[in-house]
């Protein structure tokens, strides 16, 4: 009986010693950290775009778009004027359609003509007088504006300039993460790119020809003037390190 304890006692402190050692291999296995980076790039617009209608009304449909072909004509020629390449002028969406007038007599609804629009879109890298292209295509034939949008030309430099930044951002955060626990960081194991974004500002001004001309300001002096913000690029990684 003796005999048999003791063999008991020996395996049970053999079975202790192993599981010790098991724990001392799991806590002394490499872990990984998971984290994400974003970089943001902040920097002016170098990509004025002017978005401005023709609207003209006429007994016929043709003779509607006929006159919104003139005015148009007299725009680009404007935008030409002023340094716009023809590549750079873009018809953006025409529609002609009938317009009727309702007969109080009758009571019937009779046509009482066409209607023909065009939307026209003119780029220029002159963003900081964007105004004036607004004001030349007013006065070449222009009936109203949709306002100005400030983009970039090439914005792929500046993603790239935010992804640096966001692998740095991850880094540090790993680094921080791996010494609260006191560990080293180890190496990179696997990095993901998520996502990429470009933003662009947009000025409203929705206002026809006569309202400007009549306006008591500088866009009625023909010197409109259009501020714009930054455009921030942003970019976002998730990366995986070893600890």
């Amino acid at each position: 009986m003796k005999n048999w304890k003791r063999k008991c006692l020996a395996l049970a402190a053999a079975a202790l010693m192993t599981l010790g050692m098991s724990t001392a291999a799991l806590a002394a296995e490499p872990g990984t950290i998971t984290v994400n980076g974003q970089g943001i790039v902040s920097v002016a617009p170098d990509l004025a775009t002017i978005h401005v209608t023709v609207e003209k009304t006429a007994s016929t449909a043709a003779q509607a778009q006929k006159e919104v072909n003139t005015k148009v004509d007299s725009i680009q020629t404007a935008m030409k004027a002023l340094g716009v390449a023809e590549e750079d002028m873009t018809t953006s969406y025409v529609s002609v359609y009938a317009t009727y007038r309702y007969d109080d007599n009758t009571g019937e609804r009779k046509l009482s003509g066409y209607e023909a629009y065009t939307s026209l879109s003119v780029s220029t890298n002159d963003v900081d007088n964007a105004g004036k292209y607004v004001d030349a295509a007013l006065k070449a034939g222009a009936t109203g504006t949709d306002g100005v949008s400030f983009s970039l030309e090439t914005p792929e430099q500046y993603y790239n300039q935010a992804l640096q930044e966001a692998v740095k951002t991850a880094q540090s955060s790993a680094q921080a993460i791996a010494q609260a626990y006191g560990r080293t960081l180890g190496q990179i194991l696997s990095v993901t790119e998520n996502s990429r974004n470009s933003s662009t500002t947009y000025k409203q001004m929705n206002y026809a020809v006569e309202e400007a001309m009549s306006m008591d300001s500088t866009a009625a002096r023909g010197e409109t003037e259009i501020s714009y913000e930054n455009i921030e690029v942003s970019a976002n990684i998730t990366a995986v390190y070893g600890f």
